[in-house]
């Protein structure tokens, strides 16, 4: 109100001092608003130690759900932005997945030990256990939120998931994929952004942990189409050798997932036996923009009959070969007694020795 009666004229208190909002208390706009400000206890600068600070938070449930799972989980290093995703079916995995994560990571980087886990007030992270395993290892455990729906002290984790459904989102609108597969645009999204340098580094968090560039070779649009080798044991001599499938992300340089059309199941497959087709985006489930599937020739149609005609000679034929190979004279080779084949193979037989074994059977 104050600053219409400012910007107009014909109020009788344009020309008398109007108090701001932080000069009087309002009982109604403090109940009736709600504005949600920064706080003043950010931190400067951030961690130079790798692993020193880990921010982690859960987003979900997610509808429709991406098969099995309707959660995701993220957890964000506070020095060098590297990051870690993984799905989950309910919330109640989280602890387990978590606590993997940590033993990993202490397993990979021995000489940067895990000083702190940011998380908020969940119940999945609040459990005795998990708290007690922290202890046992040295971790300490942040629970700055004092309220369950309060985000603004794990910033840092609520922005790295804004920034996933950011890229997730026109990945899946560019393609034919249904909005159940948000599962995949997510890992892919993660992938992208675990390649891609920051605002606060030169280096994407890959260069900066692994101490090398990213190899980016590998990389392919997402949702494209792409041909992938079929089994030694399903695929025949004169048949296909690939099979469609849809593009959905990579497990290594190497090694690509890839999606079933007409079941949605995901495989993998290794990236230097694929081929890819980028302007194509293959959609999942049968549908009448498919076609059909090859069919055999049949080779007793009749168009085909008069390359061929069918005589009498050809049905004699198999009945003269067989007489012809019960006459041969050379059949007593095919006998299997060691005393014939014995003297044929020890020297020449003469013709009336020859003639003697032939007539003796």
């Amino acid at each position: 109100m104050r600053r219409i009666i400012e910007h107009s004229h014909g109020h009788p208190l344009k020309n008398q001092k109007i108090l701001s909002p932080n000069e009087y208390s309002c009982a109604a706009c403090s109940q009736g608003k709600l504005i949600i400000r920064p706080s003043f206890t950010k931190v400067i600068s951030e961690s130079p130690i790798f692993l020193e600070r880990i921010h982690g938070d859960i987003c979900g449930p997610i509808h429709p759900p991406c098969g099995p799972f309707r959660y995701f989980m993220i957890l964000i290093d506070a020095s060098t932005r590297w990051s870690h995703v993984c799905l989950l079916s309910t919330r109640n995995v989280a602890f387990a997945r978590l606590l993997a994560q940590i033993i990993r990571l202490r397993a990979q980087f021995p000489d940067y030990p895990i000083k702190t886990i940011r998380l908020d007030n969940a119940g999945e992270f609040t459990s005795q256990t998990f708290i007690d395993y922290c202890m046992s290892v040295g971790i300490n455990i942040e629970h700055p939120v004092a309220h369950t729906h309060t985000h603004t002290q794990n910033g840092l984790a609520e922005s790295f998931i804004k920034r996933l459904q950011l890229i997730a989102r026109p990945l899946l609108m560019k393609t034919k994929l249904p909005t159940s597969a948000w599962g995949h645009a997510i890992m892919h999204a993660a992938a992208l952004v675990r390649i891609r340098p920051t605002t606060y580094h030169e280096y994407s968090p890959s260069q900066l942990v692994l101490g090398k560039q990213p190899n980016i070779s590998h990389l392919r649009i997402f949702g494209c189409a792409v041909y992938v080798p079929i089994a030694p044991t399903q695929r025949t001599k004169m048949g296909p050798q690939r099979r469609l499938g849809v593009y959905v992300g990579f497990d290594s340089p190497s090694i690509i997932r890839y999606l079933e059309p007409l079941t949605g199941d995901v495989f993998t497959a290794r990236f230097a036996d694929c081929h890819f087709n980028e302007s194509v985006f293959p959609s999942l489930g049968r549908e009448k923009s498919i076609p059909e599937e090859r069919r055999e020739i049949s080779w007793k149609t009749s168009t085909m009959t008069h390359l061929d005609p069918r005589t009498n000679q050809c049905e004699l034929e198999p009945l003269k070969r067989y007489i012809l190979n019960k006459k041969s004279p050379k059949r007593h080779i095919l006998n299997k007694k060691p005393l014939k084949i014995h003297i044929l193979n020890e020297k020449p037989l003469k013709r009336h020795r020859y003639l003697k074994i032939v007539r003796s059977q």
